[in-house]
């Protein structure tokens, strides 16, 4: 019996180390995880003993450790198979095989992530920027991309109980009426389609779901186009899944896509040719029109269908959006599309375009002490001038103007009522901020001052000169 016990022992530690003896086998091995392996740690660095050399070794085992890839993926069917649970944070494990983005839970739930004023403050940027794209003399649509739970949530597991309340996008889409920003209602567009346009396990739309937004966006910008009137599409399941990319071992990895059966002769003509390059720009020698499309990775597919009708297009991934973009292409067209989970990005992050030309009148009152911060910045050709207000002056809503006094001449430029929180940080509601860029000759020499409008007051205070 003593024999058998010590034999049971051996087996167990033996078991237990294996992984950590066969290491030098997998050390080639690659992670299917997206991302680089940690590297063996010097135990020198820089003529000194490496600190971080403990940390850093233990990053080492944890990717190179024998069998990692199988314990993984193993781990991810067992707590699939035994308790209905996702190995990956970011991923929900839905009913019938759909997989969903933790990223859209609170829009799911209805739990707003931005106040009623900040949702009024975006909508309010965003006339500003149809403004200045009317100005450029281009139409301005807004495009939100419904998530993939908002349209088929059927399959979101029971324990999500969605609130009877506003979430952000009722909240916006109301602010964004109020203000008459011109929206296409995609929404409404795909739940009316009456079939799946999403993949079960991909947060995205196939080809099939991108033509029917893309017919929304015309129909708001007030156009209509026969291209792909009798367009059929084909289906095969040979599409990489991003939500199954981040559970490696739940399956094979693939979902259904439903191809356009067309024959694109457009040319892709910047330096970057990818599909979700920073910045793409197409052409096309059949058609006329220029535009300028926002986009985020919804636009993966349904970039195509905009750069086969229209001659000249740039599409562009980068933020903040850059509204000069509009004036550079001579674009007749500006497309901002996005995805519902990201609509509380137009309250915390305002377009780069020059503060427009104000006229204040009435009686102003002084700011109290220490109401404003300012920060300044140069970006790009602008100077970028942003902070906050006190958020006990302000009512439900308020107008920012960045007042100069140059050799007694007064100018006011009208800012964006937004908190730049990647700038400043996250604080309290992220409702109270401001953003202006203007161009250095604007402000050079001249004594700046704010004024805010708010609940039938305007107040004016200068700015503190330290930014």
């Amino acid at each position: 019996m003593k024999k058998l016990n010590v034999i049971f022992l051996i087996l167990v530690f033996g078991l237990l180390a294996l992984p950590m003896l066969s290491m030098p086998f997998f050390r080639d091995r690659e992670s299917g995880e997206k991302r680089e392996m940690a590297e063996f740690p010097p135990v020198m660095r820089d003529g000194a003993i490496n600190s971080r050399f403990a940390g850093e070794l233990d990053d080492y085992v944890r990717d190179h450790i024998g069998f990692r890839t199988e314990m993984v993926e193993g781990n991810t069917v067992l707590l699939a198979k035994l308790f209905g649970e996702s190995a990956e944070d970011d991923v929900i494990l839905g009913r019938n095989g759909w997989l969903y983005y933790e990223g859209t839970v609170n829009d799911y739930l209805n739990i707003p992530t931005m106040t009623e004023r900040a949702a009024k403050n975006a909508a309010h940027s965003l006339k500003m920027l149809q403004d200045h794209a009317a100005a450029q003399g281009a139409d301005f649509v807004l495009a939100v991309v419904p998530n993939k739970n908002s349209l088929y949530g059927e399959n979101m597991p029971s324990r999500f109980k969605p609130l009877a309340q506003d979430g952000n996008y009722e909240l916006l889409m109301k602010a964004l009426a109020d203000e008459g920003v011109n929206t296409a209602d995609i929404y409404g567009a795909l739940s009316g389609a009456g079939r799946v346009l999403y993949q079960q396990t991909d947060t995205h739309w196939t080809y099939e779901g991108a033509l029917i937004a893309y017919r929304s966006i015309l129909k708001a910008a007030g156009r209509k186009d026969e291209t792909f009137s009798n367009l059929t599409f084909a289906v095969r399941r040979d599409w990489p899944a991003d939500l199954s990319a981040m559970v490696p071992g739940l399956d094979d990895g693939l979902t259904e896509q439903a191809y356009p059966e067309h024959a694109f002769t457009y040319d892709r003509t910047s330096h970057e040719t990818a599909v979700d390059a920073v910045l793409l720009t197409t052409k096309q020698k059949n058609a006329a029109g220029s535009a300028v499309i926002y986009r985020d990775s919804f636009c993966n597919t349904m970039q195509e269908y905009f750069a086969e009708t229209v001659g000249d297009v740039l599409f562009t991934r980068a933020t903040p959006w850059r509204a000069d973009y509009i004036r550079d292409k001579k674009a007749d067209l500006a497309v901002l599309e996005t995805g519902e989970r990201n609509l509380r990005n137009f309250s915390v992050m305002a377009p780069v375009m020059e503060a427009p030309a104000a006229s204040l009148s009435g009686s102003t009152e002084t700011m109290p002490d220490g109401a404003l911060t300012v920060k300044q910045e140069k970006y790009s050709s602008y100077q970028h001038l942003f902070g906050t207000v006190r958020e006990s002056l302000l009512g439900e809503n308020y107008r920012v103007y960045l007042v100069t006094e140059k050799d007694g001449a007064w100018a006011a430029y009208e800012a964006f009522p937004v908190y730049e929180e990647e700038k400043l940080g996250a604080a309290g509601s992220c409702d109270s901020g401001w953003s202006a860029y203007v161009k250095e000759e604007t402000i050079a020499g001249a004594k700046l001052y704010l004024a805010v409008e708010s609940e039938g007051r305007l107040m004016m205070g200068a700015l503190p000169e330290e930014r």
